[in-house]
Order: C-alpha cells, then sequence, then structure tokens
C-alpha cells in the first residue's frame, strides 16, 4: 500500500511541476511574441479603418446633392417628423382620453 501512495504522489508532483514550467514557458517566451502580434493586429486594423473612412467620406462629398436639393429635402425631413411627432402625440392623447372614459363607464 505504501508503495502505491509514493508512486500517486510522484504523478501528481511530476504533472504539478509540468504544468508550472509550461505556465513559466509561456508566460516567459510567448507573452512577448503575443503581444507584439496584437500590436501589429491593432495598427493594421488602424490603418484599415482610417482607409475605408477616407474612402467613404471622399464618396460621399462626390455623390453629394446640389445645395438646393439638399434644403428641400432637409426641410421636408424636418416637416415630416414634426408632423410625425404632432400625431404621435394626439394619438396618445385620445388613446389615454378612450381608456377613462371606457373606465368610467363600468
Amino acid at each position: 500500500m505504501h508503495t502505491g501512495l509514493m508512486i500517486i504522489t510522484t504523478a501528481l508532483l511530476s504533472s504539478l511541476m509540468t504544468v508550472v514550467v509550461g505556465w513559466w514557458a509561456i508566460r516567459r517566451f510567448w507573452q512577448q511574441e503575443l503581444e507584439y502580434r496584437l500590436r501589429q493586429l491593432h495598427d493594421d486594423i488602424g490603418r484599415t479603418v482610417e482607409t475605408r473612412v477616407r474612402r467613404a467620406v471622399a464618396e460621399s462629398l462626390q455623390d453629394a446633392p446640389r445645395p438646393s436639393d439638399m434644403i428641400r429635402e432637409t426641410t421636408w425631413k424636418a416637416a415630416k417628423s414634426g408632423s410625425d411627432l404632432i400625431s404621435d402625440s394626439v394619438s396618445v392623447l385620445l388613446g389615454k382620453w378612450r381608456r377613462q372614459t371606457d373606465d368610467d363607464r363600468l
């Protein structure tokens, strides 16, 4: 029984030492490499985003409508959003009023 216990203890200690040495090796050597690669990836993504944003801005400036069309469209959008706001407000008020009168009848 004593020999079996020594074998199990030796196996556990060997496994523990393997995990500790592996963890130390990863922290020591691979962490620096991973951080370097991460910085490179971050820079590449930054350049890609910057390029795409520049391209999108340039395309939107090329496709910009004439000032008179833009004013007409902006005015239309403002009038539409104002009428939608008033319509929604009135429907909410009428809905509350109808609910109150329906509840009063009961």
